[in-house]
């Protein structure tokens, strides 16, 4: 499979419409798919002998590791898009058949951290006297909580040359996923705080002109002492069920109540409960 899927996403490429950003999606969500087939145990060699066999070994997969439907519906639409690439024209037009169910809640379990979890971790970290780069954790945690920043992104983000106080916005353009930049505008009170309380740490990093939280000279080789900090204050799936990336999820909860008046639907046991609290709070113009 895996040799026959670099032919196809190789040099005898299957002919697909659209942008050639959608293209790379699709195609880098087939790899995906063709990398779980070869884990399931099938050593199907072409694209045109994919079957609904195929598809729903990868559904069960997918769902044995707890990946929402969104997400195998994303993979499945790529998969398919190859299929048909290649003149096979069998694989289901729904995912129902494969028990991924269309509009059902994706990750219906919150990921979002308590807000009084993370806050007692930043204020052990901030007096923490074992170990040297605790309040530099500290700071850069409080930056994933307030802006929902990714974890490379909270350490490289150039805290000198990209936010501008006045202005109250900031330019994150390290770290990115894909490598896009980005700016987070009309800053809160709270998000300027965190950058204040930011400023102190900031050190010159290994590139010159950038200015963040990493210790001068170590490089990426900071992450695994903020992995250190996170333990240290139980900030872990195995300690409390969140990593720091939980952070982020909640910023973005956080977002979505103060933007619609209503919890998203992963706060919901169904769409209906959630549809129905929604319509109640925000009556039935909710959408």
């Amino acid at each position: 499979m895996t040799k026959s899927i670099s032919l196809v996403l190789g040099a005898n490429r299957a002919t697909l419409s659209g942008p050639k950003s959608k293209q790379y999606r699709i195609r880098q969500n087939a790899k995906a798919f063709a990398k779980r087939l070869r884990r399931a145990g099938f050593g199907v060699r072409k694209w045109t002998n994919i079957t609904n066999k195929h598809f729903a070994a990868v559904a069960r997969q997918m769902q044995e590791e707890g990946r929402g439907d969104g997400r195998i519906a994303e993979i499945f639409s790529a998969a398919r898009d190859l299929c048909k690439a290649y003149g096979n024209t069998g694989i289901s037009p729904t995912n129902d058949v494969f028990d991924v169910r269309r509009g059902s809640i994706a990750n219906a379990s919150s990921k979002a951290v308590a807000p009084a979890f993370v806050q007692g971790a930043i204020d052990k970290l901030e007096n923490e006297l074992g170990y040297e780069y605790g309040p530099r954790c500290a700071a850069q945690i409080r930056l994933q909580w307030e802006l929902g920043l990714r974890r490379e992104e909270s350490a490289k983000v150039d805290l000198v040359a990209d936010w501008d106080r006045e202005g109250r916005s900031l330019l994150v353009r390290y770290g990115t996923k894909g490598g896009r930049p980005r700016t987070l505008f009309n800053l809160s009170d709270k998000q300027q705080d965190a950058l204040e309380r930011a400023l102190p740490w900031v050190s010159q990093s290994d590139r010159p002109g950038i200015h963040n939280l990493m210790p001068s000279g170590m490089g990426d080789k900071w992450q695994e002492k903020l992995s250190y900090a996170a333990r240290l204050c139980g900030f872990t799936k195995k300690e409390s069920g969140w990593t720091l990336h939980s952070n982020r999820h909640e910023r973005f909860h956080r977002m979505y109540v103060e933007h619609t008046g209503f919890q998203p639907p992963n706060q919901h046991e169904s769409v209906e409960a959630f549809q129905k609290a929604a319509q109640h709070t925000a009556g039935d113009e909710w959408p």
